[in-house]
């Protein structure tokens, strides 16, 4: 047997100028809340390779620095 609900016997209700208004500004908000998680994810990952870049710098000047102290 299904789990499923059988909604077939009900008839269908017609929405209100409101409801569908409502349920658009549901979708724009859903959109517009994934562009933002984009935008923030495409930040992070430049701001990772930026960190990335300047972590490899420092390796590399690290060696140069210390023979300076040296002397």
């Amino acid at each position: 047997m299904s789990n499923r609900a059988d909604f077939s016997d009900i008839p269908p209700v017609g929405l209100t100028a409101a409801e569908r208004e409502w349920i658009r500004r549901q979708g724009l908000t859903a959109r517009v809340v994934a562009g933002e998680q984009r935008r923030v994810a495409d930040r992070l990952s430049d701001s990772r390779i930026d960190v990335a870049r300047v972590q490899e710098q420092m390796r590399r000047d690290r060696g140069r620095f210390d023979r300076r102290a040296g002397r």
